[in-house]
């Protein structure tokens, strides 16, 4: 299991494309990564935060359209630190 801070802009696209974006459900947070999703729901409530301030701030009506690796990557490197983040067993 390779820890989220380590995880490259391609692998952490491919976790955000396991997971349902902003689903009230925990559940559809549940990745092949070994991230619990209680972690990856947090991880990813913050980052629909993130991308609505974007949309806010450019004037783009829609946030989804802004949902991107690389803003998925921008977002990740706001954390000076992860130890939040559980992993299962």
């Amino acid at each position: 299991m390779t820890p989220l801070e380590d995880l490259s802009t391609d692998q952490l696209w491919e976790l955000r494309k396991e997971i349902v974006l902003n689903s009230i459900f925990v559940a559809d947070y549940r990745n092949s990564f070994g991230i619990s999703p209680h972690s990856a729901c947090d991880l990813f409530d913050g980052y629909v935060e993130f991308l609505n301030s974007l949309a806010e701030d450019s004037g783009v009506p829609d946030w989804t359209t802004l949902d991107s690796p690389e803003h998925l990557q921008e977002w990740l490197l706001c954390f000076d630190d992860l130890s939040w983040v559980q992993y299962e067993e």
